[in-house]
């Protein structure tokens, strides 16, 4: 099974792993599969950044490549293996917040118990192990399944709603908060076109969302030949249909708040595309996330969407 096309299953909560005076480090997303153990950590350095004293090398090899924070496993006999991300991305900061470094990194796929390793030498952070409880293989087996072959609970859009574009919010410490959902497909048309929920984390007031929406074929051909201008700010009709990927709104009584979209990235090929995105949206006021998801640039229309919110 591709691990990209499949639901795996929550294998940690979220939120702030080491809390030091030179860096934070927090979980963003760690999701258990039978091909790998996924884990995408956020580390945070503060605005005042005095030279520290470089911190002793013990488990790292005397010199290495890495010149950020490094993220790696302990085996049964205590060796530590160091893994290079998949994916990276890094912020300068501003005057509010310091620099950010965001990574996703694939390690073996592990069950049960974790020995997480992190350091960085150079800015006086020194190697920490974290150990992590895992969801067991068996869980792990039980629960992965094909996003192609996944449950779908969709609804019809409730008639009569007012619809904007919703712009009032800023990107939130996502590192520091909890996932309440699991991993589950909330859109699927006939043609291997689907939009996952990969991620949904509360932090305070507001829900951080990940989608990914994965086409196959024609659909994925026509969406790789189309150019998509920027989005209006203020037309929740372009909103919805702006970009490559899906959109979503949150439902609140009568009105609809369509997300603009955030951080995220887009591949494709011949027959093939994918669209990661990031969305925050206004945490409801009870445990049931009422939502509408669409993708019209792949044939998927509006639908209802309920997700209870708790525990994932």
């Amino acid at each position: 099974m591709d691990p990209t096309e499949s639901l795996g299953v929550v294998a940690h909560p979220g939120g702030l792993l080491v809390r030091r005076p030179e860096l934070t480090v927090g979980v963003v997303r760690a999701v258990s599969g039978l091909s790998a153990l996924e884990i995408e950590l956020l580390a945070r350095r503060p605005l005042d950044r005095r030279s520290a004293t470089v911190a002793i090398r013990e488990l790292l090899p005397a010199y290495d490549e890495g010149v950020d924070l490094r993220v790696g496993w302990l085996d049964h006999a205590g060796r530590a293996h160091w893994e290079f991300a998949t994916s990276c991305s890094s912020s300068s900061g501003d005057h509010l917040v310091g620099p950010t470094c965001r990574a996703v990194f694939r390690l073996p796929p592990t069950f049960d118990q974790l020995s997480l390793v992190l350091a960085w030498p150079e800015i006086g952070f020194p190697e920490t192990v974290v150990t992590m409880p895992l969801p067991g293989r068996t869980t792990v087996e039980r629960t992965t399944t094909s996003i192609w072959q996944a449950p779908l609970d969709v609804r019809p859009v409730p008639e009569g709603l007012t619809h904007h574009a919703d712009r009032r919010h800023g990107a939130p410490a996502v590192e520091a908060g909890t996932n309440v959902a699991s991993p589950r497909v909330l859109h699927r048309g006939d043609h291997h076109v689907a939009v996952v929920l990969t991620r949904l984390t509360v932090v305070n007031s507001l829900l951080c969302m990940e989608l990914l929406s994965i086409a196959k074929g024609d659909a994925a051909d026509a969406i790789n030949a189309v150019a998509f201008p920027p989005p209006t700010p203020d037309d929740p009709a372009q909103l919805r249909a702006a970009g490559p990927g899906a959109s979503v709104a949150v439902v609140q009584g009568h009105e609809a708040f369509w997300g603009w979209p955030g951080d995220g990235g887009t591949s494709g090929g011949d027959q093939t595309f994918s669209c990661l995105q990031e969305f925050t949206l206004s945490r409801p006021d009870d445990d049931l996330l009422d939502l509408i998801v669409a993708w019209p640039l792949a044939g998927l229309h509006d639908v209802r969407v309920l997700i209870p919110l708790g525990p994932a």
